[in-house]
């Protein structure tokens, strides 16, 4: 499970929900303040799964290099 901090844009687009909820904003700002939440949401997950995958190959180059490096050819 990728577990990551919660993006202030996700933080700032719930606010913005919570409050116009609190005022009693039409339904249509309403809607679409939920949309933003989403929005930032997807947006934080995108980034963090780009940055895991980035993580992933690093982790993997470097094991490579350290075979590779490790490695002598010895002959007989």
């Amino acid at each position: 499970m990728l577990v990551y901090p919660i993006p202030h844009a996700v933080t700032q687009a719930r606010v913005q929900l919570v409050a116009d909820q609190t005022e009693k904003a039409p339904s249509h700002v309403i809607q679409a303040d939920v949309l933003n939440v989403f929005t930032a949401k997807n947006e934080a997950s995108r980034q963090a799964l780009e940055d895991f995958k980035s993580a992933q190959a690093e982790e993997s180059r470097a094991a490579e290099a350290h075979v590779a490096e490790s490695h002598v050819d010895v002959k007989a």
